[in-house]
């Protein structure tokens, strides 16, 4: 999975932290969506920034994305369209 570009997680109700750790590793990975998944931390989603290729990443209707880390995000992903 280390050409993977695309990977949507929508809706998906048992994605935790643990789980995205597993995706640090997709370096090609550009889009990424995560919407509505509600178990998701802001700590979980704040290692996102270490995927520096992403231009799209979907956090709509997920808890833990706050202000704060949409903030965090347009200083660490600059290159990257984040979706609230």
């Amino acid at each position: 999975m280390s050409s993977l570009r695309s990977l949507y997680l929508r809706w998906c109700c048992q994605v935790q932290d643990f789980g995205l750790k597993h995706l640090l590793g997709m370096g090609s990975l550009r889009l990424l969506s995560l919407a509505g998944c509600p178990l998701l931390t802001t700590t979980g989603l704040s290692g996102l920034v270490q995927l520096q290729e992403l231009e799209e990443l979907e956090l709509t209707n997920c808890p833990g994305a706050t202000p704060e880390l949409f903030k965090y995000f347009s200083q660490h992903l600059p290159c990257c369209m984040v979706i609230e």
